[in-house]
């Protein structure tokens, strides 16, 4: 049996709701618990849609 690897999309499935918003360095602290937690795949988002994501990438 393979293991599992887990694809986390919460910086950018996470952050769609109305009047919510993420700072650049809340990303990257959640970034990098996402990876000290072991998870595999980080989604942040979409470069270019924001200057917010285009600083995160």
């Amino acid at each position: 049996m393979q293991p599992v690897q887990i694809y986390d999309t919460t910086l950018r499935d996470g952050t769609q709701a109305e009047d919510f918003n993420l700072s650049l360095e809340d990303k990257i602290r959640i970034a990098l618990k996402l990876d000290d937690l072991g998870i595999h795949y980080i989604e942040g988002g979409w470069p270019g849609s924001n200057p917010r994501d285009v600083g995160f990438f």
